[in-house]
Formats: structure tokens, sequence, C-alpha cells
């Protein structure tokens, strides 16, 4: 079934009518319907935008990408079958027997289709800059299609991994956004910040799953009372466990907490229209902050300290001298500013939202400890959705982030650290570290692993000299659930912010 806004509102005028306690719908009250408590309602379901995690939740319900990643870090195919370099500059891949929410066949042409959306300019795609290196898509035949690249390309599987690069049905977004998907549900029904109600997709490809009868998503901003709606029984999965929640979640014989440790990070983006364009400037706030505050007085001890790029120590791209880079050092920090003509201080804006305790209280520590240094922060906290909007259009002078890797492979850094890549929120602009952009071109291009790890050390140096990105903490990702649910997986390290991507086989015990 394709929802069609007429359709849509048709509904919605009916189960805004209906709506039990909280706005969720009667669907919800049913036996085998997974509730779900979301720490915000997507601002669309555009499912090549990036509007944060809770976004990428709804997309991952209902769609699929080429490839994925299982609970060891490992690539799996999802609608692609099969994936294979045969030559330098070619890829081919071939498609399972899959089919879309409407029962048509996902062929190659709707690949085709997908990856020129997404590089259409103004499409707003996350994907915009990581597929310019696929210079064209040969259809071989309905199931099979080869990627030219311009150049060799290591991260062609990892690519076609990425969260934001869900395939759809070949020109479905000329009746809805979101169009038609090939994912375990579909939306059958939405009120705008009350409640989305999904129901199984009888022609998903994968056997026997999903095994509910429906999923009704409803948003809890409040992370008080999401933690509430779940311990009291309202819901039986929540997002974003706030980390003050996690030890009593714990000891809940009720309930589950799923957590990872090194998960996602708090950072630093600067916007280099004003003082920050001196890179002395963005290594003056890098120097000037005590990052153990962070992870004790916000994540109550659950992270660690962030001084250098986020780089796995179990891999051969970490180096401990970069790790630790960004230590506190106060008095360079002052010299710093000095140096670039501020002995006196400045006055600068820092964007954050007030929606999310994590970024309203590290934007607090934030300001709190710059001055010391001499640095008078302003703050900027609107909700999330009027925050990504002012992001995305270049409000304040530095921005609170948090965000995790799209991918394992180390190129995964690029779309954080390169400001010269499209506008998005989710990083720095305005400015340009010389000579990084083209050492993660060189990365990318490289097939031989001893010379990568060269290459991306280089870059890595750069930007911690450059300061395009300043880290401030890792952060534990979790979420919780009723104990009945069974199945629930989380995704390693990086990508487990990323986990809802196996809730398809997600059932109650």
């Amino acid at each position: 079934m394709n929802l069609t806004r007429r359709r849509l509102l048709e509904l919605t005028t009916i189960s805004g009518a209906a709506t039990l306690l909280g706005g969720r719908f009667a669907f919800a009250q049913e036996s085998q319907v997974l509730r779900i408590g979301l720490s915000t309602y997507p601002p669309h379901f555009r499912p090549w935008v990036n509007v944060g995690w809770s976004g990428h939740m709804v997309s991952s319900l209902i769609n699929r990408n080429l490839i994925s990643y299982n609970p060891e870090g490992k690539l799996v195919g999802e609608l692609a079958e099969s994936w294979e370099n045969t030559a330098p500059t070619t890829w081919r891949i071939r498609l399972r027997d899959a089919k879309f929410h409407d029962g048509s066949p996902v062929t190659a042409a709707d690949v085709e289709w997908t990856i020129a959306a997404i590089r259409t300019d103004g499409s707003g795609a996350y994907m915009f800059d990581a597929l310019k290196p696929i210079k064209a898509v040969n259809v071989i035949d309905d199931r099979t299609f080869e990627l030219e690249t311009d150049g060799p390309l290591a991260i062609v599987p990892a690519l076609l991994a990425y969260p934001f690069f869900a395939i759809l049905k070949a020109e479905s977004t000329s009746e809805e956004d979101y169009g038609i998907g090939a994912g375990p549900y579909r939306i059958v029904a939405a009120e705008k910040g009350v409640s989305i109600e999904l129901e199984p997709n009888e022609h998903y490809f994968k056997e026997g799953i999903p095994p509910l009868k429906g999923v009704v998503v409803t948003p809890y901003i409040d992370e008080n009372a999401r933690v509430a709606a779940l311990t009291a029984g309202d819901v039986d999965l929540i997002d974003y466990v706030p980390w003050s929640a996690m030890e009593a979640i714990s000891a809940n014989k009720d309930l589950a907490l799923h957590k990872v440790d090194s998960g996602a990070f708090m950072f630093l983006t600067f916007n280099g229209n004003g003082p920050f364009a001196d890179p002395r400037v963005r290594q003056a706030v890098a120097f000037g902050l005590r990052r153990e505050e962070f992870v004790k007085s916000i994540f109550f001890g659950f992270g660690a300290p962030m001084t250098g790029l986020p780089r796995s120590s179990a891999t051969p791209y970490y180096r401990e001298e970069q790790a630790k880079f960004w230590g506190y050092d106060p008095e360079r920090a002052k010299a710093l500013l000095k140096e670039a003509g501020h002995e006196n201080g400045l006055e600068v804006t820092l964007l954050s939202s007030s929606q999310y305790s994590m970024h309203r209280d590290t934007a607090v520590l934030v300001q709190a400890q710059l001055a010391e240094i001499g640095i008078k922060v302003n703050l900027l906290m609107p909700d999330w959705a009027t925050r990504v909007s002012m992001g995305n259009n270049g409000a304040g002078d530095f921005q609170v982030q948090g965000n995790a890797l799209d991918i394992i492979d180390p190129d995964a850094t690029h779309t954080l650290v390169d400001p010269t890549l499209s506008p998005t929120y989710l990083r720095s602009r305005n400015f340009e570290i010389e000579g990084l952009s083209a050492l993660y071109a060189a990365g990318r291009q490289e097939l031989d692993p001893a010379k990568r790890v060269e290459i991306y050390q280089q870059a890595d140096q750069k930007v911690l000299d450059g300061t395009s990105m300043c880290g401030l903490a890792y952060r534990a990702t979790g979420y919780a659930t009723r104990a009945s649910i069974k199945d629930f997986g989380m995704l390693p390290d990086q990508l487990s912010v990323f986990s809802a991507t196996g809730f398809d086989k997600l059932k109650f015990g």
C-alpha cells in the first residue's frame, strides 16, 4: 500500500479523533504490536537526509540499504546479494529477489534512479558528497548493475552500507517525499508530533520477518518521561537512554539495557565567517577544555575524554600521540588567543539545543570553561528541529555536535572534519584545511593497506593542527526495552547508534 498525501490526511484525521491517552493510536493496544518511545518526532521522513538518529530509526523500519553491518561489524548483504571488484574502477553488484512495499521488484533501474536522485543538486542528501567518485551506474539486467568510479575506490562496499542510503522505487517520491521503500514495515498513519503507525510489509525479502503485527512510534521528548513510560509499561522500547537512568534500568528485572560504551561522541564544529576563521582561535578552544568534567558531570562516567579523532585503538589507524593531542592547557590557549589578536578576550555565540540534556549541558559546560580563558560564550538553545534548521543555515559562531561514524572504514571521519564539503549542520564551514581533501581522496583510492595507514595519519594530523573539529567526550549509546522483547542486537562501537537496522527481528518472548 502506497500512502499518498490524500490517504495520509484521511488516516490522520480519523486517528486524530480516535487517539487514546498520550496521542497513541488504538492500534497500539493490540498484542504483538511494538510500542516505541522515540526521543523526538522526525522533522520529515525523507530517507536520504540526515535529521538525526530518531529519523534514522523510522527510516530503518520502512527502508533497506544495499549493504548493512552485522553485530560483529562485518558487511552483510541486504538488498544486495553479492558485490565484487571486477576491475580497478568497476564494482559489480547483484541484487537479491526483493520487493518494495507495493509488491513491485527491486531492480537495478531503481538503484540507478536512487543514486541519481541523491546526486541531484539541492537534494540535501547526506550522501551527496560521498557518491561523487561514482562516475556511472551501468544496468546489466534487472538484478545486476555496475558502478564505475573515477579511480580505484576501496570504500565502495562501505559506501553502500551508509545509514542514509536507502533504495527507493524509481519516481516514487513524486507522491510522497519518503517514496516507496523495501523495509520490514510501511507507514499507514501518522500525526505530526503525536504518533506514527506501521504495519508489516508482506513482501519483505527475509522469510518469517518481521514477526510483529505492527509498530507504533510515539515521541517522548522529555527523557525522564521516556524512561517513566518504559518503566510503567506504556512503551516497549526507548532510544537515547539518559545516562542518569542506566544504572536503575539495569537493576530492574522487568527491563533490559542495551548499551555500547565506546559509541557516539560529542564535539564542536566552527563557522569560519567570524573569529573562528583563525585556526589559533579554534586551537585555543580545544586546549581550553577539561574533558574529564564532561564525562563525569554529563554522562555519569559512562564515557571517556575525547582528545583526538575517533580512531579505535584496535585498528592500525590509531596513534596514541594523536589520540591525546588536545590535552587541557589553559596557558597555551591564552597564548594562542593573544597571538590571534584577542589578548583582551572575545565574544562568540554557541548553537546547541535545549531538547536533549547532553547537548544542553555540554553547551553550558563549554560556556563556563571557556570563560576561564577569556572567551565569553552566548548560548542559542532552541528545540532540536529548529537547531537543525539553524545549523544548516550557518547560525552561530560554533556548534555543539553529537554524532558517530557512519562506517568503520577510516574514511568515515571525512564527513565530520572537512569544512569544504557541502554545508550541513553536522560539520564546520567557511574555511579550509589545506591539503586535507586531497589526502582523503588519496586514501579512498589507495588499495594498499599500509599506504592507507600512512595517508590517514597525515590527514589526522592536519585536522588536529587546524582543529576543523574539537573532540569533547565519548558517550555510551543506550537503548532500553521491556524484558519481554527478544532478539535485540547492538551494532559495535561507533555503529551502535544505527542499531535500528536490526529491529526487523524484534519480537515478544
